[in-house]
């Protein structure tokens, strides 16, 4: 499974603080972070913002970037968590909606992300990761579109539906094996029980 950052892009904010001597460390952190983010090193820039957040746990672009961080280094249950702290300490920075999606998208694909046998076949997903990846599918349809119904005209919107459609085109191909799977199985629970009838109702010798 290809990285959805590859076709994503989610960008870092920067901190503006007042000018006293926590508020330069936490502007200091941050730009640390983003320097070592731009560098390719996200782990220590994920020290950074967790220093900067030990100082001051109320600054939400700091919340975000973390969550930025944290999705550039497959995180993703962290990055949600984060993008939700972000939404509490500011509800009206939508692009906390953005970033928590396209973790989710990841999450819902990791569902699905089989490994092939010795034989190089992929497994079929069972019907309780199928139940799970719908689940988590719908999800994130609704998660982006929360965020294209509060940031109006959004840059991404086209590439945002195109993954929408996508998401719901597997949802319809896999609601449909689990409807057949299901219909086979209760087939067979209905062939057991009739054959358990018929063997019961037998006259003993």
């Amino acid at each position: 499974m290809k990285k959805l950052l590859l076709f994503i892009t989610i960008l870092l904010v920067s901190v503006i603080t007042t000018a006293c001597i926590n508020n330069l460390a936490i502007q200091e952190l941050n730009n640390k972070a983003e320097t070592y983010m731009n560098n390719g090193d996200t782990e220590t820039a994920i020290c950074r913002l967790k220093s900067s957040l030990d100082l001051d746990d109320e600054i939400y672009q700091t919340h975000y970037n973390l969550a930025v961080a944290y999705n550039n280094v497959g995180e993703y249950e962290k990055s949600i968590e984060e993008a939700k702290k972000v939404l509490e300490l500011n509800p009206e920075f939508y692009d906390a909606y953005y970033t928590m999606a396209v973790s989710k998208e990841a999450l819902t694909y990791k569902i699905a992300d089989k490994i092939p046998d010795e034989n190089g076949n992929i497994p079929e997903l069972t019907m309780e990761e199928i139940s799970q990846f719908n689940s988590s599918a719908q999800d994130t349809i609704d998660t982006y579109n929360e965020y294209l119904v509060k940031k109006i005209n959004a840059e991404e919107t086209e590439q945002i539906n195109n993954k929408i459609n996508e998401l719901n085109a597997k949802i319809k191909n896999y609601t449909q094996i689990y409807d057949n799977n299901k219909a086979q199985i209760d087939n067979q629970v209905v062939q057991e029980l009739e054959n358990t009838e018929t063997s019961t109702q037998q006259p003993a010798e």
